[in-house]
């Protein structure tokens, strides 16, 4: 790889960024380097100047525990950090709860991380980790840290205390135990190991003296199982894998919820090689007899992108979960119905379940009506899931994480009253397709958070973003009576990786602007005060090789933004970006297209 130096301190000028995810140092962005190959680009903010000569010590540290470093980019307020592609499995997935590693393998591993970590700090510029398994790749026997900082991360110094615990019993501790002698999971252990990660909890005993102790311990012979032996189905994450565990493994925890596994249908075999063959599988009508909970599973094992559909009921509120569970790695996925008729979307990842969308009072679930309930799984994406009462026109959408790849089951849990009739499978050919039909043809698409599709308009909720399809160049909007926020943020991208944002600002002034280090305006507008967010507002997009506009209307005013600019223009993608409410409708005139922008 050509090294890019400072490069005037403007790096995203040299790398064509495809993803950008914030972690505890900083940002953390994939991209790809001039001359095409693979990149993580580690960026630390910096409160103060480094000293000269810090590129040539990073480059040149030799740690077998760090990521490595191809290359240093030195900007005024911040350093970026270039890593190859990194291989191996993510900590925080390999280690199964209960399991954990043989008592042996754990205290080399702990081991190893403590030196490093000691090691790092006592360089003449100190660089600080923090030992959490989010942050830790293993590849083979040798873990390593994954990213860096030049300061300490105060409330996370305290996970390395943890560390040992988890890898020998499977369970991450976000708290101090209140009596740590006391805690089965500790009690349990062999003494050597007890007495070890008890040390390793004393607030009194320092990192170096913890290490110390470590080096010393002398493990028993265990003949509990050993992480290794986990499902050899599990596979190595190549970069990006590892933004998407890392994304997945901070999402905001919500209440836990486990599945019984009451076993598979008798003929999977058959069911396998249908969906193989005929890329689509039906299967018999699942019911619940029973008034205690109980789990029934569809036939088939499933590891390709799917669409799965049924017919949804109840005879009285009762809750209700659907479940997509891995076969191979702890991490499913799905949507389940509180006791209230409440719609939420969860996540399973390494022992802790997370809620991800709620429905809220927008959109519940009645008892004796039927629903058409979707999943739509495409390797790489995050997953998306819809209700629709029949006969109705409305249609709850809403989309979750990006799962793990995997081999997956589908599992349903209920109680008597419930049924899932007509559940068929459905191997996903045109990614295109299966999303348009998912949202009922119409010129949006939801790529976070959920809203409500009708016939004339998509409801869409809180805290979204919407992609305007491709053939789209004008649309109308409107909030609600209460909004009182700016109408309208619209970020876009070029075919080129420029990036654009337009903002509607409630003071009735609009501006648009080129957003990279440094942000660029291209021209304002003002539409004035009057806005009434309850009426029609309408955008028009141009963009082609003479001209890149934003026209905006509300009760006509119009104001249009015109640039000329040096290149022309081509948008690839633009998205609506909202933290409230926003109603959005097709335009009904012809418009011309604005290019490729889905």
């Amino acid at each position: 790889m050509r090294s890019t130096g400072n490069a005037n301190g403007r790096y995203y000028e040299h790398y064509q960024v495809e993803d950008v995810l914030t972690f505890f140092s900083g940002q953390l962005i994939s991209a790809k380097s001039p001359d095409g190959m693979q990149v993580l680009l580690q960026e630390i903010s910096l409160k103060d100047p480094l000293p000269p000569g810090l590129a040539k010590v990073l480059t040149n540290l030799e740690n077998e525990h760090l990521a490595p470093i191809l290359d240093v980019i030195e900007e005024p307020d911040r350093i970026v950090l270039v890593h190859p592609p990194l291989t191996g499995e993510p900590l925080s997935l390999m280690i199964r709860p209960r399991q954990g590693m043989e008592p042996a393998q754990a205290l080399s591993v702990y081991r190893q991380l403590l030196r490093t970590t000691v090691r790092l700090s006592k360089l003449p510029i100190p660089l600080y980790t923090i030992l959490d398994p989010r942050n830790i790749i293993m590849e083979g026997s040798r873990p390593f840290v994954l990213f860096v900082s030049f300061e300490k991360q105060m409330k996370d110094d305290v996970k390395w205390r943890f560390l040992l615990h988890f890898l020998l019993t499977g369970f991450q501790l976000e708290r101090w135990p209140e009596e740590p002698e006391s805690e089965r999971s500790i009690r349990e252990l062999p003494k050597p190991m007890k007495d070890l990660v008890l040390k390793t909890m004393d607030p009194e005993q320092s990192m170096e003296q913890v290490l110390e102790a470590a080096e010393k311990t002398v493990p028993p012979k265990g003949d509990k199982p050993s992480s290794k032996k986990r499902p050899s189905s599990v596979r190595k994450w190549v970069y990006p894998g590892i933004a998407v565990v890392l994304l997945v493994a901070g999402v905001v925890a919500g209440n836990e919820f486990i599945f019984n596994n009451n076993g598979a249908a008798a003929d999977e075999e058959d069911a396998e090689k249908q969906l193989s063959i005929k890329g689509k599988g039906t299967y018999s009508d699942v019911s619940f007899m029973r008034e205690k909970p109980t789990t029934q599973a569809l036939p088939p094992s499933i590891d390709t992108s799917f669409q799965l559909t049924g017919e949804f009921s109840q005879k009285e509120h009762k809750p209700f979960s659907l479940a997509v569970v891995s076969e191979n790695v702890e991490s499913d996925f799905g949507v389940r119905i509180t006791r209230n008729g409440k719609v939420k979307l969860f996540q399973y990842v390494n022992g802790e379940t997370f809620d991800l969308a709620d429905s809220g009072d927008s959109f519940s679930i009645q008892p004796s009506k039927k629903y058409q309930l979707e999943v739509i799984y495409l390797p790489g994406q995050p997953f998306r899931i819809s209700l629709s009462e029949k006969g109705t026109g409305q249609k709850w959408v809403a989309v979750g994480q990006v799962p793990m790849d995997s081999v997956f089951k589908v599992e349903m849990k209920g109680v008597k009253g419930t049924r899932f009739a007509n559940p068929e499978i459905s191997r996903i050919d045109s990614e295109t397709e299966s999303l348009v039909g998912w949202m009922e043809g119409q010129p949006w698409v939801l790529v976070d958070g959920d809203g409500i599709l009708y016939p004339d308009r998509f409801e869409v909720g809180t805290d979204a973003r919407v992609h305007v399809n491709q053939d789209q160049s004008s649309f109308s909007f409107k909030r609600g009576e209460d909004f009182a926020g700016d109408p309208l943020r619209m970020e876009m991208e070029s075919v080129t990786g420029e990036r654009y944002t337009l903002s509607w600002m409630k003071n009735g002034l609009i501006e648009l602007s080129r957003v990279g280090y440094e942000t660029e305006k291209l021209g304002s507008g003002y539409l004035g005060t009057k806005w009434d967010p309850t009426k029609d507002s309408g955008v028009s997009i141009t963009s082609d090789s003479s001209e890149f506009s934003i026209e905006l209307t509300h009760q006509n005013v119009n104001r249009k933004i015109e640039t000329h600019p040096d290149k022309p223009v081509s948008l690839r993608r633009i998205s609506i970006v909202t933290q409230s409410e926003i109603t959005l409708m097709k335009d009904k005139s012809d418009s011309p297209e604005i290019g490729n922008h889905s």
